[in-house]
């Protein structure tokens, strides 16, 4: 028991280190934005201000990535049109708020980060997209 804790310790912080720089820059700004229901696209309601308040810091950067996530519920196809669809929106926003269309990179999470994605809060924590700038 305790070599399979060890090993998901590692992997775990061996995947939060792969995914601190996705888009290929040393990030200086993030922001999570979470609670998505399943297979929706849409910004949360709850989470706008948050992503409001990134975008006035964003809107000076040259680099920003989007990169979102799905839980593992449904086929690789459907997972991979609603992640590309939450970073859509997010991207979209962001482009409403003044950060500039070229300096936005997308990036897509292929798997979800929780072993098991059983319990509602690892798919909670898996269905979300993490914006960084430069």
């Amino acid at each position: 028991m305790r070599r399979f804790l060890l090993a998901a310790a590692f992997v775990a912080a061996s995947a939060s280190v792969a995914l601190a720089n996705p888009c290929g820059f040393s990030e200086t700004g993030r922001v999570v934005i979470k609670g998505y229901p399943v297979g929706a696209t849409a910004i949360p309601k709850d989470q706008v201000d948050r992503l409001t308040r990134f975008a006035e810091t964003a809107s000076h950067r040259f680099a920003i990535c989007v990169l979102a996530q799905v839980d593992k519920q449904g086929t690789k196809a459907a997972n991979e049109k609603v992640a590309k669809g939450r970073a859509e929106k997010v991207r979209a926003f962001l482009i409403k708020q003044g950060v500039k269309p070229d300096a936005i990179k997308i990036a897509l999470q292929e798997e979800a980060l929780t072993f098991f994605g059983l319990l509602p809060s690892d798919q909670d924590d898996d269905r979300r997209v993490v914006v960084t700038h430069d």
